[in-house]
């Protein structure tokens, strides 16, 4: 069953007043059609999905499971205690959100929402003072040094990493910075930041590749934040585990 059966199943409640739906609507169009919204198109579709049923005044009967079966297609003996997949994904979701809005979201009157504990989304009023202004100034500039910058990133409450990708992130970083980034692999990452076994074989376990991705779109959200006048940034390029120190 596709999103759209979905919905046109669901029983109505109460459906939406016209003017909150308008805006809820044109604000799903905006976010989805920007390509500062860098969620996959499966994430998309769930974005659409429950914002399609909260609109139908169907938004109590957003659930786990109805979001795995109706979106992520699997079967209807999915159980969520088991096939963390929409926790996960939902993650991302709050994630990509939270990117748009930092970027050509900036200005938008609007926040499209999917606040944490449940699926169920939200059409706020943007808060007051928001957007892109100047970075309060430090004390004196700060230097341009490889170490200092990773200190910056890894102290502020902007990098959203979980400790372990703040590990990931520290444990490459000074690996370059002592001049072993050729010592950079999957496979020492897998082993002695995450705990993976000797026989741990990154063809077959993901782990890193999937973290690094996460740790990349934190990094993005650090710079999008307290971290865009700094005169470093530090980057880790798709395709590889080597962090990069580049003048911003």
């Amino acid at each position: 069953m596709n999103y759209e059966e979905a919905v046109l199943e669901a029983p109505p409640t109460a459906v939406a007043a016209a003017p909150v739906a308008d805006e809820m609507r044109a604000e799903l169009s905006r976010v989805v059609g920007s390509p500062d919204f860098p969620a996959s198109a499966r994430n998309r579709a769930f974005l659409e999905y429950i914002v399609e049923r909260e609109l139908a005044g169907q938004g109590e009967s957003i659930s786990a499971y109805a979001v795995a079966t109706a979106v992520f297609g699997r079967p209807e003996l999915f159980n969520s205690l088991l096939d963390p997949i929409v926790r996960i994904e939902a993650g991302k979701l709050r994630r990509d959100l939270e990117t748009y809005y930092l970027k050509s979201g900036a200005g938008s009157r609007w926040r499209l929402t999917v606040p944490r504990g449940a699926y169920r989304p939200e059409l706020r009023p943007a808060p007051q003072h928001h957007g892109s202004g100047p970075v309060p100034a430090a004390d004196g500039p700060l230097p341009a040094d490889p170490r200092a910058e990773l200190r910056r990133v890894l102290d502020s409450p902007d990098f959203p990493a979980t400790p372990r990708n703040r590990r990931f992130l520290e444990f490459a970083a000074e690996k370059v910075l002592a001049g072993h980034e050729g010592k950079i692999d999957p496979y020492d990452i897998g082993t002695e930041v995450f705990g993976r076994p000797e026989s741990f074989n990154p063809l077959t376990d993901p782990i890193v590749r999937i973290e690094a991705g996460k740790l990349r779109r934190d990094l993005e959200t650090y710079y999008l934040k307290s971290g865009r006048a700094n005169p470093l940034r530090l980057t880790l390029p798709k395709g590889g585990y080597r962090p990069e120190f580049v003048p911003a």
